[in-house]
């Protein structure tokens, strides 16, 4: 049970921004730092996180694939999340 806390780690991170998202995005407006800041902080908590798994759980090659994949989803979900948040477009 408590292997796989730490091996859904960086999954939870990302359900915790998307909740954040929901619960802040409604409140905050251009320029709210106390909203934005955890928000930024999930992207390298989540990289620093896989970078750990991959050296310390065995088969590397299954997390470095399921650090990837789950990266990129989590850039696309981070970056709509910041824009949300914020109230800013790229």
């Amino acid at each position: 049970m408590g292997e796989n806390i730490v091996r859904f780690g960086p999954i939870g991170l990302t359900g915790f921004l998307i909740i954040w998202t929901i619960i802040v995005s409604p409140y905050s407006k251009y320029g709210d730092n106390w909203a934005i800041y955890p928000a930024l902080l999930v992207l390298p908590a989540v990289l620093i996180w896989h970078v750990v798994l991959i050296f310390l759980e065995k088969p590397r090659s299954a997390f470095v694939l399921y650090g990837i994949i789950h990266f990129v989803i989590l850039f696309v979900i981070w970056m709509y999340c910041l824009m949300k948040i914020s109230k800013d477009a790229l």
